[in-house]
């Protein structure tokens, strides 16, 4: 007996677009970038959108790596009626952003670019950690928080770091969620 090989549909096909009314947006928005997670549905009123969905985009805005508050602030500032692109989480692209961003994809699949799209959009709010000593035309905080190794390490583990890595050997690439956001 032979096995047959089951294709796993990538979750970019399970992509779904749904457009709510003006006076009917009864969702909630839990999630985002300040919480290490995607953001997704934590309350729907019907019409297609289902509590626990990751939330791509809204009204044609990729919000993937955006804090709780910018996504609110963008559903709220949308015309209406507002297009809500969701997909319901799996293996690949669950609640849990610091695992999706540690993931290696294939350059340029389309996990490597919404890995570069959330990336992008964390970098609107984050300052970035480095163990290295600051440039002259560097500011602190402004730039990059400039940390020691040990407390590099001390963060990585508390885990207030959504991704973390190496340059020539030393932690030099960060990008906290909580206290930066």
């Amino acid at each position: 007996m032979s096995k047959v090989a089951v294709k796993k549909l990538h979750w970019r096909s399970k992509v779904q677009e749904t457009f709510v009314p003006s006076g009917e947006l009864g969702i909630g928005i839990g999630g985002g970038a300040d919480y290490g997670e995607f953001p997704f549905i934590t309350a729907a009123a019907g019409g297609g959108i289902t509590v626990g969905d990751i939330i791509l985009e809204i009204g044609g805005t990729p919000i993937l790596g955006l804090t709780l508050g910018d996504v609110r602030g963008l559903l709220n500032s949308c015309p209406h009626p507002i297009r809500i692109k969701t997909v319901s989480p799996g293996s690949t692209l669950c609640k849990d952003l610091r695992l999706y961003l540690s993931k290696c994809f294939t350059p340029g699949s389309m996990d490597s670019q919404l890995q570069q799209v959330i990336r992008e959009n964390l970098y609107l709010r984050a300052v970035p950690c480095t163990t290295r000593q600051p440039r002259d035309s560097e500011i602190t905080g402004v730039d990059y928080n400039f940390v020691s190794v040990e407390e590099f390490f001390s963060l990585e583990e508390s885990g207030a770091l959504l991704e973390s890595g190496k340059f020539k050997g030393q932690p030099t690439f960060t990008t906290p969620y909580l206290n930066n956001l």
